[in-house]
């Protein structure tokens, strides 16, 4: 199963923390570790993107395993467009939920609802 954590502060997404492998079907066919994977991965170039190198994170596809922070935005323009990418990542990592509960939970604090 992926578990997929989710974490924030003052209600702006912070932290992402993925692990595991969905077992929908065998490796290098399931569709439903590719299609997180494709989610997560995305968001975190994107965070990359607007906020360079100062990004911390951690990447092990052979655990499954993804984590990274967003950095204190510059400005108030980087601090929207993170959280833009970020909670079109939950969007999506949801929806996969919602078709795929058994293989993917997603677990987000109170404080981002």
């Amino acid at each position: 199963m992926i578990k997929v954590k989710i974490h924030c502060r003052n209600e702006d997404i912070t932290v992402v923390e993925v692990k595991g492998h969905a077992g929908y079907a065998k490796h290098g066919r399931d569709i439903v570790c590719s299609a997180v994977s494709a989610i997560v991965q995305t968001a975190l170039l994107a965070i990359i993107d607007i906020s360079g190198e100062k990004v911390r994170y951690t990447v092990n596809e052979e655990e499954g395993y993804v984590y990274f922070e967003t950095p204190a935005p510059k400005d108030r323009d980087e601090g929207i467009k993170q959280q833009a990418v970020l909670r079109a990542m939950k969007l999506g990592v949801e929806d996969i939920e919602k078709g795929y509960s058994p293989y993917v939970k997603t677990e987000v604090e109170k404080e981002c609802l």
